[in-house]
C-alpha cells in the first residue's frame, strides 16, 4: 500500500467527514430514548426479535465501511502495475570465448548459457523481436532481431567456444543491430541488451567506448557473469569471471547485473530477466475496484439490517 497515490487527493478531505458521520450515527443509535408503549401488549413484546448485541452493530459498521470506500473512490486511487511492453527489441549477446569451455558450470559454461538463452527466448512475449550476437575476439550478428523463435533457437545451438573476449565489440554490434532494425533511430525505452560473459574485455574497442555508445542511444545493458572463481580449463588455466567489470557496464548503462555460478542459477536469472524486460511499470487507476468494494459493503449492510435488525416477529 506504500505505492498508493490519488489523482484527486483533495477529495480525501471527505474521509474524516464520512468517519465523523458514521461515529455520530453510532452514538445516536446508542443514546436515543427507547419508545415506550403506554399499554404494552406482553405478547407483542415477546415477539420482538432482538439479535445479539454484536450483530446489532454489524449493519452500521458495514454502512460506515461502504461510506469510507466510496469516499476514497471519489479521490481516484492509483497503484503502480507491471504490464507487457507494447514493443521491444532485445539482443542476446553471448560470450563464445575459449574460457566458456570451462566445466565449473555443468555441463560446461557455454552449454548452460545456451540452454538458458533458449528458455529466455520462450519466456518473453512472442511479439517481441529477439536477436543474437556471439562474441569472442570479435562480434557478429548470428540472428537479426526476429519474432521467429525457431530461427533464434537454431542460431543459439550453433555457438561453440573459441578465441578471446571482445565485450565492447559485442555491445556496439548489438546496438548497430537494434538501430538497423528500428530504421536508424532507436525509440525511447524500446530496446535492451542482455550480455552474458565469463571474462573481461581483451580485444576490440574499449568497454568505456561501448558504454558511451549505449548511453548516447539510451539502451540499457543487463549483464550476467557466468562461472566460479575457481573455474579452470582442461589445461589447468584459471578462468574466473569478471563480475565487477560486468557490473560496471550494467550500472553505467542503466541495466542490472547478475552472477550465476551453476546451471540452475543461470536459468533463474534468464527467467527473471524474461519477465522483467518484457514488462514496464505504469500507474493505473483502481477506482473501479475500490468503488466495487464500497457497493458490496453497502449491499451487505442492507442484508445485515434485514437479517439482524430489530423488528417485530
Amino acid at each position: 500500500m506504500t505505492d498508493l497515490s490519488f489523482a484527486s487527493p483533495l477529495f480525501l478531505l471527505l474521509v474524516p467527514a464520512a468517519a465523523l458521520a458514521a461515529w455520530l450515527l453510532v452514538r445516536w443509535r446508542r443514546r436515543r430514548p427507547g419508545g415506550g408503549l403506554p399499554y404494552p401488549d406482553l405478547d407483542e413484546l415477546a415477539a420482538v426479535d432482538v439479535p445479539p448485541r454484536r450483530r446489532r452493530h454489524l449493519p452500521v459498521i458495514l454502512a460506515a465501511l461502504a461510506a469510507l470506500l466510496l469516499t476514497v473512490a471519489v479521490a481516484r486511487p492509483q497503484m503502480p502495475q507491471d504490464r507487457p511492453r507494447k514493443q521491444s527489441t532485445i539482443m542476446l549477446a553471448i560470450d563464445v570465448s575459449g574460457s566458456m569451455a570451462a566445466d565449473d558450470v555443468e555441463p560446461y559454461r557455454l552449454r548452460a548459457a545456451q540452454d538458458a538463452a533458449i528458455r529466455f527466448a520462450q519466456k518473453v512475449p512472442r511479439a517481441y523481436e529477439v536477436g543474437l550476437v556471439s562474441f569472442s575476439g570479435s562480434a557478429s550478428v548470428i540472428v537479426p532481431p526476429t519474432t521467429d523463435r525457431d530461427q533464434l533457437t537454431a542460431g543459439i545451438e550453433t555457438l561453440v567456444p573459441n578465441g578471446a573476449t571482445a565485450i565492447g565489440e559485442a555491445i556496439v554490434t548489438s546496438l548497430q543491430a537494434i538501430e538497423e532494425r528500428q530504421g536508424g533511430e532507436v525509440r525511447k525505452d524500446s530496446a535492451r541488451i542482455l550480455l552474458l560473459s565469463d571474462g573481461s574485455n581483451t580485444d576490440g574497442i574499449s568497454v568505456s567506448e561501448a558504454i558511451d555508445r549505449a548511453q548516447g542511444i539510451g539502451v540499457p545493458v543487463y549483464t550476467v557473469a557466468l562461472g566460479t572463481l575457481d573455474g579452470t580449463l582442461a589445461d589447468g588455466r584459471p578462468v574466473p569471471p569478471d563480475a565487477e567489470g560486468l557490473r560496471t557496464i550494467a550500472q553505467e548503462t542503466g541495466g542490472q547485473a547478475y552472477e550465476s555460478r551453476d546451471a540452475a542459477s543461470v536459468s533463474k536469472v534468464y527467467e527473471k530477466l524474461g519477465a522483467f524486460i518484457g514488462t514496464e511499470r505504469v500507474t493505473s487507476e483502481v477506482t473501479g475496484a475500490v468503488a466495487g468494494l464500497g457497493v458490496l459493503a453497502l449491499v451487505l449492510a442492507g442484508a445485515a439490517w434485514w437479517r439482524w435488525g430489530v423488528r417485530l416477529g
